[in-house]
């Protein structure tokens, strides 16, 4: 009888683990199956659309605004396509068993040279575009780029974003 009791504790037991092993199986592949929404879908107005929406651009404006893209896409495509490349070829390197300081350090300065170009377009774009824009339309055009760029604008309500609530109440 002491047998059979120990016999059926454990089949009891061994029943639980694989319905638990089971669930948690499922549950990988139930969440793994599911793909994030892709952010970039071709709804997505263009930078042209956006300018003119946000600014109020003229016609003419537009037409200028076309073409100061057009330029900065065909000067800065390739470049940030160099920049990514240049960053897998220092990942690849790090991941090696000894990697090449050396090679690293080349990488690195062709790395700043290529971001540096980059900015120098980014620069030119601006300019470009804040000639075309009225003297209304250039503090929204500022505005748009420091957001791009993560800089919020000063005194716009963002310079206690840090504190937490703090001297609630006062």
């Amino acid at each position: 009888m002491e047998l059979y009791k120990k016999n059926r504790l454990l089949f009891w037991l061994l029943l639980l683990l694989i319905v638990i092993n089971l669930s948690a199986l499922i549950s990988f592949f139930f969440f793994m199956q599911k793909q994030p929404d892709s952010v970039c879908t071709e709804t997505q107005p263009s930078g042209e659309n956006v300018l003119q929406k946000e600014l109020g651009l003229s016609d003419t404006q537009l037409i200028s605004v076309e073409d100061i893209n057009a330029t900065y896409r065909r000067v800065s495509e390739p470049m940030a396509a160099a920049v990514r490349e240049k960053r897998m070829q220092i990942m690849d390197e790090l991941e090696k068993a000894k990697p090449d300081t050396n090679l690293l350090l080349r990488y690195t300065s062709e790395l700043t040279l290529l971001q540096n170009n980059l900015q120098k377009e980014n620069i030119r774009q601006y300019l470009g575009l804040k000639e075309i824009c009225n003297p209304d339309q250039l503090p929204r055009l500022s505005e748009l780029y420091r957001d791009l760029y993560g800089c919020p604008m000063k005194g716009k309500g963002m310079k206690h974003r840090y504190r937490h609530g703090q001297n609630k109440g006062k």
